[in-house]
């Protein structure tokens, strides 16, 4: 039930390919290693170690944070000091990096491009609380809702520890609670060797165990009213956050179908479409591939470039070269733009948007403007 309603879990679970799979196998792989620890002496365990290294595999393949999940194992069994059981993780761990390879060749032309550029900063305080918060409620809230879901995250989180600390010696608590921590402080530590990658979605599996540990918990102390309260606290804090998880019409969740079904209806042949960058040009390029349309290139070095050139060639979506290459020829332009890039711009002294203004420069003229949530769409003409 606390998984069903999470605000968290459910954003995730939309992307089916990559955050849904990566939750799937890294749970999988965890319920492996902990099967192998339970065998019996004799007891045939070639299935077990078979399934560990196929979800393992499944979620290298899913997303790069994933080996910071499957290396708790390895630091569960070095601190119970069973250097045996560790060698043969070990062993299985290399086969699972060599089923990988294929994928993992790409990873560091990857490492390189967050190194040089990426929007995420390294974590603090606030990252932290956010990810706190994130277990329980969704992000962002405003007003007296915000604060009832800080208030009933904080009741949670604290009830949770109490009691998980007081049940510290059942067996499997040791392993859920390295789980839910160990990842967390894994990634927070890692973002100041490489940044950055202390982001929500790696917290998955955190997530889930946090999960199991509260349906443990709740269980345990239903009869001493500790669990119902607990539920509740979960329950609550879930539901009166899903009304703005529904409602949130910004990004990445913009109007992008609705603006491109405007722009579909009024383009007319000959005309470009010309979108800021790559985000509001992938939307529309999915809702309707055969539009007019192509999309500037990130600044080189710049917090939004991230779009290698590897996964141009892959997808086989390129930007343009240059405005001038772009709009050469073109007699109407419809710039689709973020409200908050131009926003940005106004905040460091600019009169417009620079793409803007070269149009202006080069003889085109405003002769519309529509606006989609925090979409905008700028027709020009010359």
């Amino acid at each position: 039930m606390i998984v069903a309603v999470a605000p968290f879990q459910i954003y995730h679970a939309q992307e089916l390919r990559m955050y849904t799979l990566l939750g799937l196998a890294q749970v999988s792989y965890i319920w492996f290693f902990v099967r192998l620890q339970q065998r019996e002496d004799g007891a045939s365990v070639v299935w077990l170690w078979v399934g560990l290294i196929f979800t393992g595999v499944m979620a290298m393949y899913s997303h790069n944070l994933a080996v910071f999940g499957l290396i708790l194992p390895d630091i569960y069994l070095a601190l119970k000091r069973a250097w045996k059981e560790l060698r043969k993780l070990a062993v299985a761990q290399v086969l699972v990096l060599g089923l990988a390879a294929p994928w993992l060749v790409m990873i560091p032309g990857q490492i390189d491009k967050i190194q040089a550029a990426f929007w995420t900063i390294r974590p603090g305080l606030v990252e932290v609380m956010q990810a706190i918060l994130q277990a329980h409620i969704f992000l962002p809230l405003e007003g007296a809702v915000m604060i009832a879901g800080a208030l009933l995250s904080i009741w949670c989180i604290v009830l949770v520890a109490i009691e998980t600390w007081k049940q510290r010696k059942t067996p499997g608590v040791g392993l859920l609670s390295l789980l839910m921590l160990g990842l967390p402080i894994l990634l927070f530590t890692a973002s100041y060797a490489m940044r950055p990658i202390f982001v929500p979605r790696g917290l998955i599996l955190s997530m889930l165990t946090y999960a199991i540990l509260a349906g443990w918990i709740i269980t345990l102390r239903w009869k001493k009213s500790i669990g119902p309260f607990l539920a509740a606290a979960f329950i609550g804090a879930a539901l009166i956050s899903l009304p703005a998880y529904y409602s949130f019409s910004g990004f990445p969740r913009s109007q992008f179908k609705a603006a491109t079904e405007y722009l579909r209806e009024t383009t007319a042949v000959g005309d470009l479409i010309l979108h800021d960058n790559k985000l509001s040009y992938f939307p529309s390029h999915y809702y309707d591939p055969e539009l007019p349309q192509e999309f500037l290139p990130d600044e080189p070095g710049s917090h939004n470039d991230t779009y290698a050139l590897a996964s141009q060639t892959a997808m086989q979506l390129f930007p343009a070269e240059s405005l001038a290459q772009a709009i050469n020829g073109k007699a109407t332009v419809r710039f689709v733009v973020f409200s908050r890039a131009i926003e940005e711009y106004r905040d460091i002294g600019a009169v417009e948007h620079p793409i803007m203004a070269q149009l202006d420069d080069d003889g085109f003229t405003l002769s519309g403007h529509e606006i989609f949530g925090d979409l905008e769409i700028y027709t020009y003409q010359r």
